[in-house]
């Protein structure tokens, strides 16, 4: 029977920071609560860890790291700015074919020296590819963009290369006359390249599709033979086992967004997926907030949605 996953960063925000309410939330987030009430914990993950949806996600579509051998990273452009301690990265989403072009250009030497090159994904995506031995997976940009960055582990030979590498891409690219341009324009310049890798889809899935996500989901839907819809509430339509990915939550820049999201979570995502749940056409929900540090996993199954004694769970 099909099981609908919901990946939620984002989703226990407020009730983790303990932040206060202005007034009563609208009629659906109360809902929300209601359902997630009655949905049973799940066992939690260790005290204070988060993990990206990215890595979630793709350990779902049946993604491992590899020890050794070819693999790729996706690849996106970062602008570094001086943390507290570290640098900081925030994405560039904007680069023009032609700046691109330049930049890769000029990154050519320092791609050879690594054994490394770099390409487009059919979807526009950055991807760079290279062989190594060891974890060099990297940090998902989910839980890394506009934090300070930490160098991570550096005990294996890919980790050190790729190290290495984007030390290098920062040198070429920090004065490249395209960021020059970029910056007397008031555009951020292209400082280096923030890469993630979800491994290679090896292991075994049940999922037969993903909902939302956004480029990120799509390749790695796209890799797997999976369905994709850009739409998470697109999957009471689908019915079947499936992954839906609301990262807008996360993106919520105040609380106010955050409410209208989790608005559209209640009415337009869980709410249709309800009554297959009772008719016995969906074995259960789960509710994930990879970002969650107390907040345990929950899932509702069709008798958990008619425990009406059981409390709500703030949100």
């Amino acid at each position: 029977m099909a099981r609908v996953t919901l990946l939620l960063p984002g989703l226990f925000r407020r009730a983790e920071a303990a932040l206060p309410k202005t007034g009563e939330d609208p009629q659906a987030i109360r809902h929300l609560s209601r359902w997630l009430g009655r949905a049973r914990p799940l066992a939690p993950a260790p005290a204070g860890f988060r993990e990206g949806w990215e890595t979630q996600l793709a350990r779902r579509l049946g993604f491992v790291q590899p020890v050794s051998g070819p693999r790729l990273w996706l690849a996106w452009p970062v602008r570094l700015t001086p943390g507290m301690k570290d640098l900081v990265a925030d994405p560039v989403f904007e680069v023009h074919e032609e700046e691109r072009e330049a930049l890769w250009e000029a990154a050519r030497p320092d791609l050879d020296a690594a054994g490394a090159t770099l390409r487009l994904s059919s979807g526009g995506l950055w991807i760079l590819e290279m062989e190594g031995e060891g974890d060099g997976s990297g940090q998902p940009p989910s839980t890394g963009w506009g934090r300070s960055m930490s160098r991570g582990a550096m005990d294996s030979d890919v980790a050190r290369r790729l190290q290495v590498l984007n030390n290098a891409l920062q040198m070429s690219w920090f004065q490249h006359p395209v960021n020059q341009a970029r910056e007397q324009s008031g555009r951020d310049p292209v400082h280096g390249l923030w890469l993630w890798s979800p491994g290679r889809p090896e292991g075994g899935t049940a999922v037969r599709a993903v909902c939302g996500g956004g480029p990120v989901a799509h390749f790695l839907a796209d890799w797997t033979a999976l369905d994709w819809s850009p739409d998470p509430a697109s999957a009471a339509e689908m019915a079947r086992d499936t992954v839906v990915v609301l990262d807008a939550l996360a993106g919520a820049r105040d609380l106010e967004r955050h409410a209208e999201v989790m608005q559209s979570l209640a009415d337009d995502v869980v709410r249709p997926l309800l009554p297959l749940l009772r008719r016995g056409h969906l074995e259960a929900l789960e509710f994930h907030d990879p970002q969650a540090r107390s907040e345990a996993p929950r899932v509702l199954e069709r008798r958990d949605s008619l425990a009406f004694w059981r409390r709500a769970r703030p949100l």
